[in-house]
């Protein structure tokens, strides 16, 4: 099929999608620049990646200086790593590899949109997806999700090519895809491409063409040869790790609730289904606008549901609805298991759209939905950067005052604090440490000469009147609801002149 028998638009519409994409495009520019690393998830995974590129340890993943850390696979942090090494140790850089790869997924969807339907309907469902919520904010957020995306995306397109076109380039690339998806999350990489492809292969009766058109012994051999070796080497670094990462990460987080093995965090026990409410907020705007063409057009959907396509609509619902129902008998979920849908979801309200007929009129509404997008980003950014310590969760601005000091070499930062926020580990260069144990804390300041002391103000009782004199107080800010004070050692600690050994 080609766009000249199935919808034209006008020249004017392709420009000011190609403005409105660019819009959105600078707005998540702003954000991922002004916006710091934001605590837990954004920072730790930038910590993971710094320590990788300090250490040169590309195989063991590391968090909280020197403890592996056994959740993930390597492929993101590697991305980060490399990006740093670029670029730099900044959030820019950190979240620049979602952004570039959300790029390359939409030029995926463009080509697969393109082909079947024509231009039109191609820069429709750029639109859609471009501007989902869920997809927007993963674009430009330092987490693994949009390497997880781009793989099954990948793996997706390749399949369909595959089989309509029966190209060779693209059923090796769908091995490729399967390899990296293990890079980049897991064997989960490899169950969500599986169920809609076999699920659609069985409902169409395709099996010949599935053995026909890919080369499962050679694909097989070169994902195998993409993932394996670095399978091998983490379970010879760390004996434990695929126990806990096959077993732990991909069968008792998603089916034991509260699950007490999390080494990282803690269980996100959600009520049975909660993955379809994830599903609605992360597709807005597009889930209100859906629903507003049900209302419409709803009548209308079985015999749009039957017209013959060669299994296309039959993909996209099983590629789009498969991986909620897939998770809806989990407990222990978080919004991002969402994602692998937006996707197909953005294809499939395309295709829709394209049944009931689309006019240059409702074409350009969507120029309007999708801008909205980015404009709400380019407001909440300026809020954050506006108000950093009541919006923004992250130690930038507090690490930030400490480098004001100009710290010597071998001044640290020392949070009293029962836990060290990734941020400071990430923005102080590793130079953060936190302990409320006053033995430890005397010891690092003995160790450490001229270090600095973060303490939240009604906290200072805590530490002894002859330790506290020690101190000079060189900064203050607000964080959320706390008045942190910056405090330089400014005299020597001698352990046996304090009082705390008796």
């Amino acid at each position: 099929m080609t766009e000249t028998n199935q919808i034209k638009l006008s020249i004017n519409f392709y420009r000011k999608a190609v403005l409105a994409l660019l819009f959105i495009l600078l707005c998540r520019l702003v954000a991922m620049y002004f916006v710091p690393l934001m605590d837990t998830t954004e920072s730790r995974y930038s910590e993971i990646a710094r320590e990788m590129l300090r250490s040169h340890n590309w195989i063991t993943l590391y968090h909280h200086y020197g403890t592996p850390f056994l959740a993930k696979p390597p492929l993101s942090t590697w991305l980060t790593a490399f990006s740093f090494q670029l670029f730099g140790l900044n959030a820019l850089a950190a979240r620049l590899p979602s952004l570039l790869l959300s790029l390359g997924l939409l030029g995926l969807i463009w080509s697969l949109a393109k082909k079947r339907n024509g231009q039109a309907v191609a820069t429709i469902t750029i639109l859609f997806l471009s501007s989902c919520l869920y997809f927007y904010l993963n674009a430009g957020a330092t987490m693994t999700d949009a390497s997880l995306i781009f793989c099954t995306t990948l793996s997706m397109v390749s399949f369909w090519h595959s089989m309509s076109s029966h190209s060779k380039i693209w059923s090796y690339l769908f091995f490729v895809a399967l390899g990296l998806g293990l890079l980049a999350k897991g064997p989960v990489a490899t169950v969500l491409t599986a169920m809609p492809v076999f699920s659609w292969v069985l409902l169409r009766h395709q099996w010949k063409a599935l053995w026909v058109n890919l080369p499962w012994i050679t694909g097989s051999l070169i994902t195998l040869a993409i993932a394996l070796p670095w399978y091998i080497l983490a379970e010879i670094r760390t004996p434990g790790f695929l126990n806990y990462f096959i077993i732990g990460e991909h069968f008792l987080r998603f089916y034991v609730p509260e699950w007490k093995g999390n080494m990282y965090g803690y269980s996100h026990a959600k009520p049975y289904g909660a993955i379809w409410i994830y599903g609605l907020i992360g597709l807005f705007p597009w889930s209100v606008a859906a629903g507003l063409w049900l209302l419409h057009h709803g009548k209308k959907l079985p015999s749009l549901l039957r017209e013959e396509d060669q299994g296309w609509l039959l993909y996209l619902l099983l590629w789009a609805y498969l991986p909620l129902i897939f998770f809806t008998f989990s407990k222990n979920i978080i919004y991002t298991y969402a994602f692998s849908s937006l996707p197909a979801f953005a294809l499939l309200f395309a295709e829709l759209w394209k049944r009931t007929g689309i006019t240059e009129r409702n074409a350009t509404s969507i120029l309007y939905l999708t801008s909205f997008i980015g404009l709400s980003f380019l407001v909440a950014t300026t809020v954050i950067a506006l108000n950093p310590d009541k919006m923004a969760k992250s130690q930038k601005m507090v690490v930030s005052l400490w480098k004001k000091q100009n710290p010597p070499p071998h001044s640290k930062l020392i949070y009293w604090a029962t836990r060290l926020e990734y941020s400071a580990q990430f923005y102080s260069d590793g130079k953060a440490l936190s302990t409320r144990n006053l033995y430890y804390l005397a010891f690092l300041l003995a160790s450490n000469p001229n270090s600095y002391l973060v303490i939240n103000a009604p906290e200072l009782p805590q530490i002894p009147p002859n330790l506290l004199a020690k101190f000079k107080q060189v900064a203050e800010t607000r964080f959320l609801n706390c008045q942190l004070l910056l405090l330089y050692n400014q005299e020597k600690v001698e352990l046996s002149g304090l009082g705390l050994w008796r």
